[in-house]
């Protein structure tokens, strides 16, 4: 690692948890109650910068089994168990678009990039002050999503769903 521009982390905040509620035509983020990587941000100065992907739910179709049903229990012992939610999916086969397979379905994943939040840097960031930006982070990719998501053809009534 080097100090200056040019160096960023990535983090799927959602994780195991997320890729349960993905499905077509579903803007849906897990970020409610995860801080800690707001948190980090603050213990090292670093800046958030919020981004969404338009599209990533097309990219497969995927079963989603409802709370409270046989295959949710079964996806979250897995994800309690060993951090990992088996989910069933599927895609286009290797040779015809027609057919099942795990080739993903040919369709445009655009990625927007928002402008980034400037975190100060302190070394034991108080409750507050991870809340404080943390709700930024909140707003500022709702506003993302909001501004882009016509351009991106998801319908001007949708909204991002933030568990």
């Amino acid at each position: 690692s080097k100090n200056g521009t040019g160096n960023a982390v990535v983090i799927v905040v959602g994780g195991a948890a997320e890729s349960l509620n993905c499905g077509p035509g579903k803007h849906a983020v897990t970020l409610k109650e995860r801080k800690g990587f707001v948190k980090l941000a603050l213990r090292h100065g670093a800046d958030l910068v919020p981004l969404y992907s338009f599209g990533e739910n097309e990219a497969y179709k995927q079963i989603l089994f409802e709370e409270g049903s046989w295959g949710r229990w079964i996806q979250k012992k897995f994800q309690k168990h060993i951090g990992v939610a088996p989910c069933v999916f599927h895609g286009c086969g290797l040779f015809s678009s027609s057919s099942w397979g795990l080739v993903p379905y040919a369709n445009p994943i655009t990625t927007v990039v928002g402008e980034p939040i400037t975190v100060p840097k302190i070394e034991s960031p108080s409750e507050k002050d991870v809340d404080l930006y943390h709700s930024m982070y909140l707003s500022s990719l709702t506003q993302l999503f909001d501004k882009y998501k016509v351009r991106c053809g998801v319908p001007e009534t949708d909204t991002l769903e933030i568990n």
